[in-house]
């Protein structure tokens, strides 16, 4: 059985019996991409004549332009039926039950295809081996579907979508620099691109790019796949993901707010907002996009809801709701067990904890799985300095730091030398520690933390107007904070400026009248400048006489 769509009105009378003009209309409108009017003729065709193979082809081809696969399937096998090697309609066949999720039954319905009578129309067998390579992709047959792209290639060089889907089958061996020639060959082939455009090729270079870490060249091809085509949400999500991992937390934003006004619904989108948003500290909007996501279309792209899971960890951390953050946390890695974010984030909502045994547990699970993994070693520092074993911190951030090419955002990068230089300084190697601070100036000039370092550390190799120097450029960096207004006040006393430093820690106090340090020293400052003023004429050595 088939729906019959009755043509509208302008197109031609329907008590005109004359197969040919009908199906002749029908092949016309289709080739004109007038898909509706295409199918309502191949209907009144087909109501004259139901023996024709061609028309049957031609209402499957419509159908499948129109997205109606089931009953695209039901087209081509009625062809089938009446000419059963008929290498077009078997070839659609394939496409319907690849798009049906049937990737079996689709790869073969194209072998018959390619063994079929070679009756392609005006197509051509390479149109075969495309779908094939598309069924066997879907069904993780990489290799095979490589194969079957060659193959599409080798009749048609100018083949750029197949060019795009190589590309993308090669990136899922993780075989990325041979994935980035078959897009480039896409991109510059400008060749077939059916119902799509190259649009589609520039953005699998973007996620091809990204993999190499390559992330400014991988929002230059997001660019590119915008400008053709600025309502794909999909890109969008993906360009916005990339600018985060740079640290372009407001453009990262702004893309997925464009991602989620194509489709507000987006799964992938919200979950990628909840985690800029986490990123920026903004913990309240982050669980609720986080929360929406589960409630969205169910679309995660590559990833899955342990995405959202996780991300909804780190937006409960962050409110320091731990023991929520930490089942969060736990469900995102049933979803997917070598999830190693997951159990790198585990590992920091542990530490927040205070379940330092098993956050270093969780971290080294992040490690075994993803070696290379940058910002869980730079964590596992910072566990490892928390339990004051500063031999192993050093070799964490070291290899966070031999890790970091896979890391975009250059702050990062300061902050894991930054914070190298503390366990440096613990250690009493004030030389390497010092290099570790001016590592990372030299990275991020405005690394408060990296500035209020150097101060401590040229303090304990006793250079204090250096020291005084440093804590100035972290004070002009951030003036509302009390520690390095306690350190400068110390600074200031061991150069013997004791009312400056009475003024600096009165400052700290106003910040933080707990402040410890800012308190004490305030105090034997005053002592000190008070004996000096106490000190009278004659208690000074008088000069000798002959």
């Amino acid at each position: 059985m088939f729906t019959i769509y009755l043509p509208k009105r302008g197109l031609a009378e329907p008590e005109i019996k004359d197969f040919d003009y009908w199906a002749s209309l029908c092949e016309l409108q289709k080739n004109e991409k007038k898909y509706e009017e295409s199918l309502a003729a191949c209907d009144q065709a087909l109501s004259i004549n139901p023996k024709e193979a061609v028309t049957w082809t031609n209402r499957s081809d419509v159908l499948l332009k129109l997205k109606k696969y089931p009953e695209a399937l039901v087209s081509a096998e009625q062809a089938v039926r009446i000419k059963s090697n008929y290498s077009m309609a078997l070839l659609d066949r394939c496409q319907a039950l690849s798009e049906l999720g049937r990737a079996e039954e689709a790869i073969a319905a194209c072998d018959l295809a390619l063994r079929g009578d070679g009756n392609w129309e005006k197509r051509s067998p390479a149109l075969a081996w495309y779908n094939r390579g598309l069924a066997q992709a879907k069904l993780k047959q990489y290799e095979d579907a490589i194969a079957s792209y060659d193959h599409a290639i080798e009749i048609n060089q100018t083949y750029s979508l197949a060019w795009a889907d190589r590309c993308q089958a090669l990136a899922n061996l993780s075989k990325y620099s041979e994935a980035l020639s078959s897009c480039d060959q896409a991109v510059r082939t400008d060749g077939n691109w059916e119902d799509g455009s190259p649009a589609y090729a520039w953005y699998n270079r973007g996620m091809v790019l990204k993999q190499l870490g390559r992330y400014e060249e991988a929002i230059a091809s997001y660019d590119r796949a915008l400008a053709l085509n600025p309502t794909d949400a999909t890109t969008w999500t993906n360009h916005g993901a990339v600018l985060e991992v740079l640290g372009k937390h407001a453009e990262a934003l702004a893309s997925q707010e464009w991602a989620l006004k194509i489709n507000p619904k987006y799964s992938l989108a919200l979950a990628n907002q909840c985690a800029t948003l986490n990123r920026v500290g903004n913990y309240e909007k982050a669980l609720a996009a986080c929360e929406s996501a589960f409630q969205g279309d169910g679309n995660w792209g590559d990833e899955s809801q342990s995405l959202a899971w996780d991300q909804r960890g780190n937006a409960l951390a962050g409110q320091a709701k731990y023991e929520e953050a930490l089942a969060s946390h736990e469900r995102a890695i049933a979803l997917n067990k070598e999830y190693a974010e997951a159990w790198n984030n585990r590992s920091v909502t542990l530490w927040y904890m205070g379940r330092y045994e098993d956050a270093l547990a969780s971290s080294d699970r992040a490690v075994e799985i993803k070696p290379e993994y940058s910002q869980a070693w730079y964590n596992r520092g910072r566990l490892l300095k928390t339990l004051k074993r500063y031999s192993e911190a050093v070799e964490a951030y070291d290899r966070a730091i031999k890790s970091f090419g896979n890391v975009g955002d250059n702050r990062a990068a300061a902050d894991i030398w930054a914070n190298r230089s503390v366990v440096l300084w613990h250690l009493q190697r004030y030389p390497e520690a010092l290099a570790s601070t001016d590592r990372a100036i030299d990275i991020n000039p405005d690394s408060f933390q990296a500035w209020y370092n150097r101060g401590i550390v040229l303090m304990a190799l006793g250079r204090n107007e250096e020291a005084l120097t440093a804590y100035d450029r972290a004070v002009g960096i951030n003036p509302k904070d009390a520690n390095v207004l306690a350190a400068k006040g110390l600074a200031l006393v061991q150069v013997k400026r004791l009312q400056e430093a009475i003024a600096t820690f009165e400052q700290a106090l106003k910040l933080d009248p707990n402040n410890a340090i800012a308190q004490a020293y305030r105090d034997t400052a005053v002592q000190q400048l008070q004996q000096l003023e106490e000190k009278k004429p004659s208690d000074l050595p008088k000069p000798k006489r002959d």
